[in-house]
């Protein structure tokens, strides 16, 4: 049934990562097909080894990505069960056991590195026309907003930009400037769909990533390139801006009035006023109950007391979630859940990173990719909770474990050549 040499699963696996990157963005729940397929064909390949008694030979490194997610949703039942929760609560959570079978699958038959070089930058391209009949024909307020909350569309749309800029900067060092050029062109086109999304949560990840992947290719890369590189975003930015109805230059103006309001006049009743209010509501809230947290339904339930007591607006009472992940982690789960919440960034970046300082340049675009896509979702957990969607739960894990897959086994021939 399994047979992990045979042609016909290793092209169903690899259409389905090349078609996440594609309809992530393109249609509404285009996220889910392929993580859904590939859960299902790796619970199938599962049962079938257990059933076979075939070991799956893990690593210690691939135990460690297992055994994290595994904690990470345990945190999730514990809180569940202490805090009488309701069952809805673990479906977000779910994804990360859920794919776990998936990873097994991918260390067994992982996808080609060529399906990420041509599906990433188009599905960037696709994701900055998708912003653009957003915003210009259906006059939509933010690109995305009627296929996925727009705010995660921004976030996944600016992954998308700067996924495409590490394979421009992959091709520039195998001496490719004609591919590398096309990357840079798609890399834009997911940075204009972040933009028009009216995102600003993403926004802070391109110049802090964009400086990191410079340095990491900064041994492979002339001044000339530097500098035509960085006027060339510079005067991508400044066009954007200039375009009518993207709104960038007002949501800055915007998000610099609320500040204001908050310092001057106490107002948390802005958008980001509210944010302010919801931190501090964390802060009382995890002196009371530091260890594991108010619950799901406990949180929002003393957030909404904290309004009604004046010691936070009534807007920020509303709110269910913290806007920033690792405070809501904190407020509902305690310490023990913030723990495991970074253990999931941690893990995967201390796999990836000793990759970067590769000598093979296939090796070194995994080891890349995989440490944007992680620290590229911790910004975006600043200030939004992207894990209250089952699209920043998928993208993230579903993402995670096929990078992890691939340089794992990336690793193991390299070794096995040596």
């Amino acid at each position: 049934m399994f047979d992990l040499k045979h042609d016909k699963l290793a092209l169903f696996i690899n259409v389905c990562v090349g078609f996440f990157f594609l309809s992530a963005l393109t249609f509404q729940g285009g996220y889910n097909v392929a993580p859904m397929a590939l859960m299902l064909l790796g619970l199938g390949y599962s049962v079938y080894c257990l059933f076979k008694k075939m070991p799956f030979a893990l690593t210690k490194e691939t135990k460690w990505l297992i055994w994290t997610l595994l904690f990470y949703f345990s945190v999730f039942v514990l809180s569940w069960l202490i805090h009488d929760g309701k069952i809805r609560e673990l479906d977000n959570p779910s994804r990360a056991i859920l794919l776990i079978p998936a990873f097994l699958l991918l260390l067994k038959t992982p996808p080609k590195l060529s399906t990420f070089l041509w599906s990433v930058p188009l599905g960037s391209v696709l994701a900055g026309f998708m912003a653009i009949y957003d915003k210009f024909i259906l006059q939509s307020e933010a690109a995305f907003s009627s296929r996925i909350m727009y705010i995660q569309g921004g976030d996944i749309a600016m992954s998308l930009g700067l996924f495409s800029m590490a394979i421009a900067l992959y091709f520039w060092q195998k001496t490719q400037p004609k591919q590398s050029a096309l990357c840079i062109l798609a890399a834009l086109f997911g940075i204009l769909g972040s933009i028009l999304s009216t995102a600003r949560g993403g926004w802070p990840a391109l110049p802090i990533l964009l400086i990191a992947l410079l340095w990491m290719y900064r041994r492979n890369l002339s001044k000339t390139f530097f500098i035509t590189l960085i006027g060339l975003f510079a005067i991508a930015i400044i066009g954007i801006a200039q375009m009518p109805n993207n709104r960038m230059s007002e949501r800055f103006a915007a998000a610099q009035d609320d500040i204001q309001q908050y310092l001057e006049q106490d107002n948390g009743s802005t958008s980001v006023g509210a944010r302010f209010d919801m931190w501090k509501s964390v802060f009382i809230m995890v002196q009371e109950k530091p260890i594991l947290g108010w619950g799901t339904q406990g949180a929002p339930q003393k957030r909404h007391q904290l309004a009604e007591q004046g010691i936070i607006s009534q807007y920020a009472g509303q709110f269910t979630h913290a806007h920033n992940q690792y405070l809501d982690d904190l407020s509902k789960r305690g310490i023990v859940g913030l723990v495991a919440f970074l253990a999931i960034f941690v893990i995967p970046l201390r796999r990836f990173m000793p990759g970067l300082k590769s000598d093979s340049a296939e090796t070194k675009l995994i080891a890349t990719l995989g440490t944007l896509h992680v620290l590229a979702v911790m910004i975006y957990c600043l200030s939004q909770s992207f894990f209250a969607h089952n699209s920043g739960n998928l993208f993230y894990f579903f993402l995670t474990i096929v990078w992890y897959a691939l340089f794992t086994t990336q690793q193991g021939n390299i070794k096995k050549m040596s």
